[in-house]
Order: structure tokens, then sequence, then C-alpha cells
């Protein structure tokens, strides 16, 4: 039986941020990019994320809370 054919991940892929990278659960909302992030990925209701622990960027449904960057942080780089 697969993985993905598991009704809990289903509910944690549009409710919960994990990575699946490193497994991580700090996400970040990231800056989209490129034209398809800007204008394809809201039409299917996604968003790029970045993890906060690996910084591996990926696509997540909007539904998908994510915490809030320090502002503090960004103005020093």
């Amino acid at each position: 039986m697969s993985a993905w054919s598991r009704p809990a991940l289903w509910v944690y892929f549009f409710s919960r941020f994990i990575c699946h990278d490193c497994g991580g659960e700090h996400g970040y909302a990231s800056r989209p990019r490129t034209f398809r992030e800007k204008f394809i990925l809201p039409l299917f209701m996604l968003r790029p994320v970045r993890c906060g622990d690996c910084y591996q960027r990926s696509w997540r449904p909007i539904s998908v809370s994510l915490m809030r960057r320090n502002r503090e942080l960004l103005a020093n780089h």
C-alpha cells in the first residue's frame, strides 16, 4: 500500500507544511520568481514556499499555514 493512499497524508498535505527533503515543519512564503510561479500556480491554488530548515523551495496549496518572516531580519540582508 502506497503512503499517498492513506487519507491522513492528504489532509496533512493540504493543511500543514512538511518539507519533502528534510521533514522540517517550518515553512515560509517565497516570492514568485518565474512567469509560471506568478501567473500559472495561482490558477491551481498553489504558491511557492521555502523550508526554514534546509531552504528547499517547493509549491504548496494556498490552504497550508506558513510562518511569518521576521521583517527585522529581512532588512539586514
